[in-house]
Formats: C-alpha cells, structure tokens, sequence
C-alpha cells in the first residue's frame, strides 16, 4: 500500500490554516470553563488529590499572534527534561554493552493466544529474565536503573529552560517548552504562553542552566516509588 505522504502544518494555504486557526480558536473559546481561555488540552488538569509528581508534563494548543499560527505545544517541567536525559544517557549506555544477539533478545516481543468472552485475542507473553555477567548478574533493567542512579549522583546532566519550534508538524507549528516549575497545570501553561509571546514567539533558551539544587537529587522511578508507597499507607505517610 502506498504511504500518504502529510504535509507541513506551515505548506498548506493560507486559507486553510486561517480556517483552522478560526475552528480552533472558537474550540479554545467552548473550553474557556476548563482551561481559562487562554489555550485547550486533551489532559485533565488541575484535579484534586493529583501529586504534583504525576503533572510534570502536558500538550496544549494555543493560537499565535498573526492570525494563522495555531501552536501544538508540549509543556515538561525541567525535572522531567532532567530525567529524560538520565535516562537516554542510562538506556545508551547499557545498550551499548550487549552484543546484536544479546540486543535481539531483549527487544524480541511474544504474543500468546488467550479466551475472553469467547473470543481469541493476544497478549504479551512473558519472557524469562535474562540476567548478564557483564552486569554484575543484573537484568538489563536493572543494570540501566543502576546506571540511573550513577548519572543523577556524580555526573547529572545541565538543564535549561527553553522554547524550542519544530515545522514538520501536520496539525500546528510544534512547540517544546521546557520550564522550571513544580507541576503543569492551568496557571503554569498560561505563564508560559506568555513567555513565549514576550520573546516573539521564537526559538529562546535561557543564558544560564538551572543551578543543581533545583533539579531532582533521585531517579524518576526512585521518586514515583516514594509516592506510591506515601499512597499505599492509610494516613498517607510515608513508611520509612
């Protein structure tokens, strides 16, 4: 079959993307109730009870200032740009170690057959651990969790706050926002919105990157461990 070749959001004609900036612009104005009016969004923000661990990210669509830029934005707290780093950084490392058999092995996917409703459907098959000498008896998970923890420990990467644009897209101009806050949520997004409309709507990074006390001092899956074990206790302390 012949693959559909998308055109770039910003190669269609004015007259579409005006359309599509008028349709979204009257779609931010229906949402206006949940989201302030400002932007829209597929996620749920600002409920209550949610950590602010579990809000550290979230898409927005927002219109630009001359009338026919719609932006397709992804929002990340620089706490989660600071462990996407760590753990491509880990992932890499890891990989690298094994041989093209031993990385086969860890990427094959099985399926096995199962009844539901009677009907016959699939699910993932479970896999034996595979565990190497190379490290230290460890599985490759847990190898890329140590290497994690080194990363965060004696060599965390540097982390700037940033506007970054991509024009590939087919619904928008692309935009990736990376900001120091604790969480995204309502105000954060409309504060960064603003940010960017101030440095023209362009590519920014900021001069200097974040000091190393304001990123996080543990790994993502050391921190999201904390707070299911906060959750899983009846007055929602944490068990030490």
């Amino acid at each position: 079959m012949r693959q559909k070749k998308t055109t770039p959001y910003g190669q269609l004609s004015r007259r579409k993307q005006r359309d599509n900036f008028i349709r979204l612009r009257q779609k931010i104005r229906n949402d206006s109730s949940f989201y302030g009016g400002e932007f829209t969004s597929d996620h749920v923000l600002n409920e209550p009870g949610r950590p602010a661990l579990y809000n550290q990210w979230a898409d927005a669509y927002f219109l630009g200032s001359d009338g026919l830029t719609i932006w397709n934005a992804t929002i990340i707290t620089a706490a989660r740009e600071f462990w996407d780093v760590v753990e491509e950084l880990a992932h890499t490392r890891a990989w690298d170690l094994l041989t093209p058999e031993e990385q086969s092995a860890e990427a094959e996917i099985k399926f096995e057959p199962i009844w539901s409703n009677g009907h016959r459907m699939f699910r993932m098959a479970e896999r034996p651990k595979l565990v190497y000498e190379k490290y230290s008896g460890l599985s490759f998970i847990e190898y890329q969790d140590k290497l994690a923890e080194e990363i965060v420990l004696n060599e965390p990467p540097e982390i700037f706050e940033s506007f970054e644009t991509d024009r590939s897209y087919c619904y928008g101009t692309g935009l990736n926002m990376v900001v120091h806050v604790d969480e995204i949520n309502q105000a954060t997004i409309e504060e960064s919105i603003r940010r960017f409309r101030q440095v023209g709507e362009s590519n920014w990074r900021s001069a200097t990157p974040l000091l190393r006390s304001e990123l996080p001092l543990e790994t993502q899956n050391a921190a999201f461990s904390r707070i299911r074990l906060q959750q899983s206790t009846p007055d929602g302390t944490a068990i030490i």
